[in-house]
C-alpha cells in the first residue's frame, strides 16, 4: 500500500447537512484505501458541523467562516496531503470504485496532469438517472494549444468529476476568492491549459439533482448566474496566466454580452469588471466590446 499514491478526497460543504453523510460515506467506502477525506465546512448554519463531528478522526474537518466555494477549495487543498486530489461536492456521491479507477489511470499514464470522468445525474425525488453527457471520447487528450488560442473544448464534467495531480493543482490554487460559487470552471480550464489529461468512460460519479442546486438545471436566474461566473472566470484566467489572456478576454467578452441581456451585475461584480477593463490595452477593449455586442445580439435573437 505504501508505494501507491495517497489520494485526498476534498469535499466542500455549505448547508447540505441532509446530503453530507452520503457524500462522506461514499468517500470512506472506496475500494482504494490509501485515502484521506478532507471536509471543508464553509460556515454552515444547519446541522452540518454536528454531522462532521460524529465522524471523529475518520475525516479531516476544516471549519471556516462563509467565504464561498473558491475559498473552501483553497483551504481544503492547503490542508490536504495527497498526491492526487479528487473533488466531491457534498450533495454528490462517488461510486465505490471511483478512486481506484482514477489512481490506475494516473499510474499508467505518468505524463497526464488531470483526469475527468463521466457523470451520471440522478433526481433526488424520483430517482431517475441519466448521463450528463452522452458522447464522451475516452483516452488521453491535450488541449493546451487550443486553450492558448482562446478556443476551449467542451468538457461538461462537474466539480465531482475532477481529479488532478497535486503538482498541477498547486499551480492553480489558491485561486481568487471572488468566484464564490461554481468555481470549478476556473479549475477545469486552468488544468486543460497546464497539462495533458485523460477522460474516463466509466460513470463513477453520481450528481444529485435537487431543488437547492445552485447551478445545474437551475431555471430561475440561471443565465445571469452563468454569465456572471463566466465574466469572473475570464478575469481570473487573464490575470493569473499570461498565456491564457486571449482565452480570458474571450470568456469575459462573451459573458459580458450575456450579462447585458440578463439584468447586469451586482455592485461587487461591477467593481471587479471596471478594474479589469482599466487594465486592458485600448485595442483589446475594442475587440471586447465587439464580441460582447455580438453575444448580446445573439442572446437576444436566440433567447
Amino acid at each position: 500500500m505504501s508505494n501507491r499514491p495517497l489520494v485526498s478526497v476534498l469535499i466542500n460543504n455549505y448547508n447540505y447537512g441532509r446530503f453530507l453523510p452520503e457524500a462522506i460515506d461514499s468517500a470512506l467506502s472506496q475500494t482504494y484505501k490509501n485515502i484521506e477525506v478532507v471536509v471543508v465546512d464553509d460556515g454552515s448554519t444547519d446541522d452540518s458541523r454536528g454531522i462532521l463531528a460524529s465522524y471523529g478522526n475518520r475525516v479531516v474537518s476544516v471549519l471556516k467562516e462563509n467565504g464561498g466555494q473558491s475559498s473552501a477549495f483553497n483551504v481544503g487543498f492547503a490542508q490536504s496531503r495527497g498526491e492526487i486530489i479528487c473533488f466531491l461536492d457534498s450533495d454528490d456521491i462517488f461510486a465505490a470504485e471511483k478512486v481506484e479507477t482514477i489512481v490506475k489511470v494516473f499510474e499508467e499514464h505518468l505524463e497526464i496532469g488531470w483526469c475527468f470522468d463521466r457523470v451520471r445525474k440522478f433526481d433526488h425525488t424520483t430517482g431517475e438517472q441519466n448521463v450528463l453527457v452522452a458522447k464522451w471520447d475516452a483516452g488521453r487528450v491535450d488541449f493546451r494549444r487550443d486553450m492558448a488560442a482562446g478556443a476551449p473544448p467542451n468538457m461538461p464534467t462537474i466539480t465531482s468529476g475532477i481529479s488532478i495531480r497535486r503538482e498541477v493543482l498547486a499551480r492553480i490554487l489558491p485561486m481568487p476568492e471572488f468566484i464564490r460559487i461554481t468555481s470549478d470552471g476556473y479549475i477545469k480550464l486552468s488544468a486543460l491549459a497546464l497539462a495533458e489529461g485523460w477522460r474516463i468512460a466509466d460513470e463513477v460519479t453520481l450528481q444529485r439533482i435537487h431543488g437547492s442546486n445552485l447551478y445545474t438545471d437551475r431555471s430561475s436566474g440561471k443565465k445571469q448566474l452563468m454569465s456572471k461566473t463566466g465574466v469572473l472566470t475570464g478575469i481570473c484566467l487573464w490575470e493569473r496566466f499570461p498565456g491564457l489572456q486571449r482565452l480570458g478576454a474571450r470568456l469575459f467578452s462573451r459573458n459580458l454580452g450575456m450579462c447585458w441581456m440578463s439584468g447586469g451585475f451586482e455592485p461587487e461584480c461591477m467593481e471587479l469588471t471596471r478594474a479589469f477593463w482599466a487594465k486592458l490595452p485600448v485595442r483589446a477593449r475594442t475587440q471586447v466590446l465587439l464580441e460582447a455586442a455580438y453575444w448580446s445580439a445573439r442572446d437576444l435573437v436566440l433567447g
